[in-house]
């Protein structure tokens, strides 16, 4: 990937080394922050490929900077916060405000890891479980929220966009990417291994399924 593109990965707002404000992260707040990183690195016409929120973020960019992005592959997220997503997310804020960070993180494990790796690769899980139990309090409050907050119409995004869904994503199932890709002017979808963590649990999608995608449309 190295030989063939410039690429660019950075921390949303609450995560890595990111500043981590008290409040609700919106998407508009996501959006804004990622605008103003490509300005200043100056990046030119980009391509944007996200994972769950980084993937709503991609979309929404692209909706609102038309002239800035070539194409979207948004992985294992939704654009509409459906009854049925708040009732998921609801109910891990719930668990965090009860027992914590830890106690959301097992809460939500079921609906993220696909069963392969949560049986074969423990240290995996184990190492994202870790990370779950350092981030402050408010942030996973702040992060949850804002995730719950805001729609996207991908019938207004005008590039190509890729959908890629795990066949085990019990979070935003691979049924509500094939919607996505069919409201959309330019959409494609393709079932990839995995749950909602497709992408962190098997890397070769992106080498797989991705890179050809992307090939195809520069």
């Amino acid at each position: 990937m190295k030989e063939k593109f410039q690429y660019l990965r950075y921390d949303c707002r609450g995560q890595g080394k990111s500043p981590k404000p008290h409040g609700i992260y919106h998407l508009e707040d996501h959006v804004m922050d990622l605008k103003g990183l490509l300005e200043e690195k100056n990046l030119g016409k980009i391509l944007l490929v996200g994972l769950s929120n980084g993937a709503r973020i991609a979309m929404e960019y692209a909706r609102l900077n038309p002239l800035d992005v070539i194409g979207v592959v948004a992985c294992d997220c939704f654009d509409i916060a459906t009854p049925m997503i708040k009732a998921k997310l609801g109910s891990w804020l719930m668990a965090h405000e009860t027992g914590g960070p830890l106690h959301r993180f097992d809460i939500a494990t079921p609906w993220i890891w696909g069963e392969d790796v949560f049986n074969e690769k423990s240290d995996l899980f184990l190492s994202y479980r870790e990370k779950a139990g350092s981030l402050p309090s408010h942030v996973v409050s702040g992060l949850l929220l804002g995730a719950m907050t805001t729609d996207i119409d991908v019938s207004l995004i005008g590039c190509p966009m890729l959908f890629v869904a795990g066949k085990e994503d019990l979070l935003t199932p691979p049924f509500n990417h094939e919607k996505m890709a069919a409201k959309a002017m330019k959409g494609e979808f393709v079932m990839s291994e995995g749950g909602h963590a497709g992408l962190i649990e098997r890397p070769s999608i992106m080498e797989k399924q991705i890179l050809p995608w992307i090939e195809k449309k520069l």
